[in-house]
Formats: C-alpha cells, structure tokens, sequence
C-alpha cells in the first residue's frame, strides 16, 4: 500500500508531492456527498483544504459548519478565473465537481459544460500555474457499459463504451487527463451512496425498478472513494493510471439487494419480482485487487452499509410506521414494470 512520499534528505531536489505534510489540496464540488467525504479525509489526515463549489444556500451552510478549517472559494468550475485563482498554490486536486446522472440526461449541454470543460478549464489552470499538482479524478464503472452476459468482474483494461450522455462526459474528461502533462489518477468508482442520505430523485427511483434484479452491482462507501482519492495524492505507483475502486468482494451484491435495503430501511416490504423490469444496467462487479494494493481504502461491507442505512432511517421508519402500506403502494407506483405490484 503506497504512503505519502516521505521528505527528502537535504540537497536533494523535491516535487510538491515530496513535500512534507500538510499538503495543500484542492477540492472541487467540496460540498456534495463525495466532496465533503474527501473533505473530512483531508482534515483527518492533516492537510490544509481548500474548497471550490457553487454558492447556494446548502453549500454555504456547509461551509459554515466548517469554520476555519478550511479556505473556501466561492465559484463554477466553468469559470477560468475563479479556477486558475483556486488552484493557485496548491499541490494536488480532488476534482469532484459534477453534475451525475439521471440529471446528466435532463440537460446534457449544462452538464457538459460543467462536467467536460470544466475539468478542461480545471486541467488548464494547474498546466499554468500548478504543473506539479497531481489531480484525482472519480470517473465511473458505469463506462464499462451495460453488458451482463460478460464474464465478471470487469478489469481496469477492458474496453468502453459511451452509452449515454454521462458515460460520453465521463469519458471525455479522462481522455483529456491523459492528454495532459499532468500527473492524474483515475478511479472509476463503483455505485457509491451515502447510506445517511435522506435525498432522492423520482427519475432515479423509477429507473431502479426498470432493471434487473439479477443485475450485477458492487457498492462502495463514500468514505472509501475518498480514502482512495487521498492514498492517491501520495501513491506515485498511482499516478497516471487508471483504476478500479469498489468495496471489494463483501460489496458484490445484485440489484434486488439494494433496494431491498431501501425498502427495508423505511420499514416496507421488499417488492416482489414483478415489480422490477429486465433490462440490464451499466454497473458491474470490479476487479479492486490492485487499487487495494496501492491505496488500501475498503473498510465498508455492504452488510455495514445496510446496516448504517437502517440506522439512518430509524426515526423516519417510525413516522412511516402507521402508513406503511400507503407507502409501498406509493413506491411501487414509481415501477413503470408493474404497478400493479402493490
């Protein structure tokens, strides 16, 4: 497992990343669910943050709740000067700023400007001001396309494809990584859901019931995407390559197993089969063995994911508790397979 590179003897030349900690980082998107879980592994390892996000009221709260501990920059990733004043003096970038699907899909300019040539503007700032800043960036399984037939799991190395507008921006962002001078990671993440998220879209849940349920999936925490976006910053093994992150073997579940988790944590009965559709999904089980290796991030199973979910949802399953049936009835209508299930 790589570690960060320890300080030089003197008269040696250093790189930014040799330097000794604290490290000083940006975080794009700080205030989203993979943002502040980067943002709490960097202060928890030391390293001095600074954060770049849009300034709604959420984000704002967020920061507050942050004091001192962290500079924050007020700004778009689609702004070349708010991003070239971002990157200024630092040594290395979490770029999480993104717009993810199912809202990629709703409007696919706004999220390419925002996901596409904001990290061109974001890959063009650090080339003139911070050439020796190394950048991690999240990419996603999902690149890998919808194929169930394949053999599992899938590996760094396997081909691509772009099926729809995410996976295009996805896509898209690491070609101009490896198109730069940079040194740049990438870690396409697994499906990655913050079990204390009370957050939901309707797009998102309809499309859950569409898919299989043999559909192959592996979950990853949050948490762990960020201890290997941090790992990343120090492991020079890491740099420039492409890597798979996932929970590991305890995170390979089906699709049926997440929602069954869902539905389990608002105190519903799991739905039958009839109310999921067959069509395959663009997620996978994934070979982690090597970014394990070098970054030693897995501490999640999915079971202490189910578990910490259920936790969350305690006081939200006893409001439910007395319309219960009201509410699965209300779920299973989101099945455009059988609404009939209920």
């Amino acid at each position: 497992m790589c570690r960060l590179t320890p300080t030089p003897g003197r008269g040696t030349q250093r790189s930014a990343m040799d330097r000794p900690k604290p490290l000083r980082v940006l975080v794009t998107g700080a205030f989203g669910t993979l943002g502040r879980a980067g943002v709490r592994e960097l202060l928890a390892e030391g390293h001095r943050v600074r954060c770049l996000d849009v300034p709604t009221r959420a984000n704002r709260r967020a920061a507050r709740r942050l004091g001192d501990r962290v500079d924050v920059v007020w700004g778009d990733v689609r702004d070349a000067a708010c991003v070239r004043a971002a990157v200024a003096g630092q040594d290395a970038v979490l770029h999480d700023a993104a717009i993810l699907a199912p809202a990629s899909e709703r409007d696919p300019e706004r999220s390419w400007a925002v996901n596409v040539e904001g990290t061109r503007t974001l890959v063009d700032a650090l080339a003139a001001t911070a050439p020796d800043a190394v950048l991690v960036y999240p990419s996603s399984v999902t690149v890998f396309g919808a194929d169930q037939t394949r053999t599992a799991p899938v590996r760094a190395g396997d081909p691509v494809v772009a099926t729809d507008h995410y996976t295009r921006q996805k896509l898209a962002c690491e070609e101009i990584l490896r198109a730069s001078a940079l040194n740049w990671v990438v870690l396409r993440v697994g499906v990655s859901v913050d079990p204390a998220t009370k957050r939901g879209d309707l797009d998102a849940l309809a499309l859950l019931f569409e898919v299989s349920p043999d559909n192959r999936l592996e979950y990853v925490h949050p948490a762990d995407v960020a201890r290997a976006q941090v790992a990343a910053l120090g492991c020079r093994e890491a740099w420039r390559r492409i890597l798979l992150v996932g929970g590991g073997p305890s995170c390979q579940v089906r699709h049926r197993d997440l929602l069954d988790a869902l539905f389990t944590a608002l105190g519903v009965d799991p739905p039958p089969g009839e109310a999921f559709g067959d069509r395959p999904y663009y997620t996978d089980w994934m070979d982690t063995a090597e970014s394990q290796r070098l970054l030693g991030y897995q501490r999640w199973s999915f079971d202490e994911f189910r578990r910490a979910m259920s936790e969350g949802m305690r006081l939200v399953r006893l409001a439910l508790l007395p319309v219960r049936p009201l509410v699965r009835r209300w779920l299973l209508a989101r099945s455009r397979p059988s609404s009939r299930a209920a």
